[in-house]
């Protein structure tokens, strides 16, 4: 058996022992203790006993103790173990007591939850012996995260007494959020979230993280505490295993713990039920369900591994749900008021940390409280920002709604998801709102479209047509578009080269996208948004109204001709593709096929793609295209004839 001060403590003790060893080292407050090497092959024999009885004389005999965890993979890099051991406070400074203590520890290393996150592997454990505080105030602080802004802070989150209840997600804190200026805490950038403390002395923790920023060589979560009499403490300090992004408040007072996106059916842990029923639920916990529970246990630790994401009642973004979460990479609100009634067992979740949004059932509860039109769903695409990550591409919108991050499914690793946000936070002072869907693939067809002949006319075509609401002239657009792709259609089946029916088929998937998606379902609606927004607000009506067949029951010009706009709109949009199918423009497999057909018809190799056929591509090809398309597109429609290359 080893003993040593914790002063003295080295990686060998467990990542616990070490982490305080160093910050002792560093000069800041640490309770006094020591730690056991390897309890688990302790022998509890006359001169081992002997042997702690003589580190505990060393303590303070009044003072009652914490006997701790210092397994040697806790506290790592990459995982932290938050809350897998057992802890036992306020422990008698007498030896039974201690060994009782220490035999529990020992027991915690060995349960069905430690190799659920462990993945079985055998632990080497080792015990920290600490005199016990008696806090007025006590949390757990993160030494490095970033503001909904961008700015770099440090975080604490804060309850009344020891932080037991804070880290386990019973008690909801205080968040105190501290700007960082030159490495050093700016008490002037200073707000407070979340429950009402007395934060009095607070500050005087503040020189202490000062010290432990200037001198730590990477970013720490910390555990703290300041007794009766305002004097500092930290009880742990361990590597931050993933970046801390500061969210705002959801309207059920619930945080995102952890950001990510997920679908799944609910299955409720209640740490009410007996517990029978608690093992029940845990032994039976279905692969990719979201868990949905009052607090996390540790004891969930087998459920939690198999979950798509994690709902929790209670708890903070420094839980250890929500440490763990980040670990694992899985979405996770905390904190969600009413949570087990709302999203029963068996219910069909949508869970958007990301967005602050959950979908349960079909119907949105919208968490940040954003209300009225989703910018981000519209198909519009004239102020976007294309940013190049290096191993994938995103682009960022800018709507009237806020910042919009549309990228594609496959690339939002929580790797790649940290790098999104913290360049969105710095860039545009915000977090953007997450959209992970088909418009994304959409941007990046319309900076091919742009190169084909007429496609940058027709849209300012289509954005005359929405600027007007003429449903005249939408009707011959509709029709002088689906005559011009027929005409097409006939040149490619008698005459075209096949350069020239390549370029045509992708003239049919453009005059889609414009027709059948940017039109109806984006500028046309946004327009007509803003247009008819006071007017609604002024007849006590909603935007949908204006879709609706019945009277609006008022006789406003400009309602009734957006009104019937709108219906122009939609008309035309619900048998648009279905002609251009039919004309055979286009199919519906026609975006998995294209690549394909642009190797076999050009000769490229397998690694070729649609833009390497557009970066061959010079005027002459365009050359008879534009004489067909040009009758149906400029503003002078005369009978010209059609050259066609024979």
């Amino acid at each position: 058996m080893k003993i040593t001060n914790l002063k003295d403590a080295s990686s060998v003790s467990g990542g616990k022992a070490s982490g305080l060893a160093l910050l002792n080292k560093m000069g800041v407050p640490v309770p006094a203790g020591f730690v056991i090497d390897d309890t688990l092959n302790l022998e509890f024999n006359e001169a081992n006993i002997l042997e702690i009885q003589k580190f505990l004389s060393q303590l303070d005999s009044t003072k009652k103790l914490a006997v701790r965890s210092s397994a040697r993979a806790e506290d790592g890099a990459s995982k932290s173990f938050a809350g897998i051991f057992e802890t036992e406070l306020n422990v008698k400074n007498d030896i039974n007591s201690v060994l009782d203590a220490i035999k529990k520890v020992n027991a915690s290393a060995t349960t069905d939850v430690v190799k659920a996150y462990a993945n079985d592997e055998e632990q080497i454990m080792n015990i920290v012996i600490q005199e016990m505080v008696e806090p007025q105030i006590a949390g757990v602080m993160f030494s490095e995260a970033i503001d909904i802004n961008g700015d770099d802070v440090v975080l604490f989150e804060c309850v009344e007494g020891l932080a037991d209840k804070l880290v386990s997600g019973s008690a909801d804190p205080a968040q105190v959020i501290v700007k960082v200026k030159e490495n050093q805490l700016d008490e002037t950038g200073l707000r407070v979230e979340g429950s009402l403390l007395n934060l009095s002395n607070l500050k005087n923790i503040f020189p202490f993280v000062n010290r432990i920023k200037r001198l730590s060589d990477r970013p720490l979560d910390m555990e703290w505490c300041i007794d009766k009499d305002g004097k500092p403490y930290f009880v742990q300090a361990r590597p931050i295993t993933s970046t801390v992004f500061i969210n705002k408040n959801t309207k059920n007072d619930g945080i995102v713990a952890s950001r990510g996106y997920a679908e799944g059916k609910t299955y409720v842990i209640d740490e009410n039920k007996s517990d029978e029923e608690i093992k029940y639920a845990i032994d039976n916990f279905p692969e990719g369900a979201i868990l949905v529970a009052g607090v996390t246990e540790t004891l969930y630790m087998p459920a939690i591994k198999k979950a798509k994401g994690i709902i929790t009642e209670e708890g903070s973004a420094l839980s250890h749900a929500a440490i763990v979460s980040r670990e694992l990479g899985i979405p996770c609100i905390a904190g969600y008021k009413n949570a087990i009634s709302l999203f029963p067992t068996g219910t069909k979740l949508v869970l958007d940390a990301s967005n602050g949004k959950i979908i349960a059932n079909g119907v949105e509860d919208s968490l940040n409280t954003k209300k009225g039109f989703e910018f981000g769903e519209l198909y519009c695409f004239d102020n976007a920002l294309k940013v190049d990550f290096g191993n994938f591409k995103a682009f960022f919108e800018l709507t009237y709604g806020g910042i919009m991050l549309h990228m594609a499914g496959d690339d939002a690793t929580p790797e790649n998801m940290e790098q999104v946000e913290k360049y969105a936070r710095k860039v545009f002072n915000t977090s953007p709102e997450q959209h992970f869907d088909d418009k994304y693939l959409w941007y990046f067809e319309i900076e091919r479209f742009k190169k084909l002949p007429f496609y940058n006319e027709m849209n300012q075509k289509m954005m005359e047509i929405v600027e007007k609401k003429d449903s005249k002239m939408l009707d011959a657009f509709y029709n002088d578009s689906l005559g011009m792709l027929a005409e097409l259609v006939n040149y490619k089946m008698n005459g075209a080269n096949d350069s020239e029916k390549l370029i045509i088929d992708e003239i049919g998937a453009a005059t889609n996208l414009i027709l059948d998606a940017m039109l109806p379902l984006g500028y046309a609606l946004r327009q007509c948004y803003f247009d008819s927004i006071d007017l609604c607000k002024k007849y006590n009506l909603s935007f949908n109204d204006l879709f609706v067949d019945n009277d609006l029951k008022t006789n406003d010009s400009t309602l009734m001709k957006i009104k019937d706009f709108l219906s122009s709109v939609a008309k035309n949009r619900n048998a648009v593709y279905e002609k251009i199918c039919s004309i055979g423009a286009t199919s519906p497999e026609y975006f998995e096929l294209r690549d394909d057909e642009v190797i076999k018809t050009c000769g490229y190799d397998q690694n070729a793609t649609i833009d390497s056929f557009y970066s061959s591509l010079t005027d002459s090809d365009f050359e008879t295209i534009r004489l067909i398309m040009e009758p149906y597109v400029s503003e002078k429609k005369d009978n010209a004839s059609i050259v066609r290359r024979k």
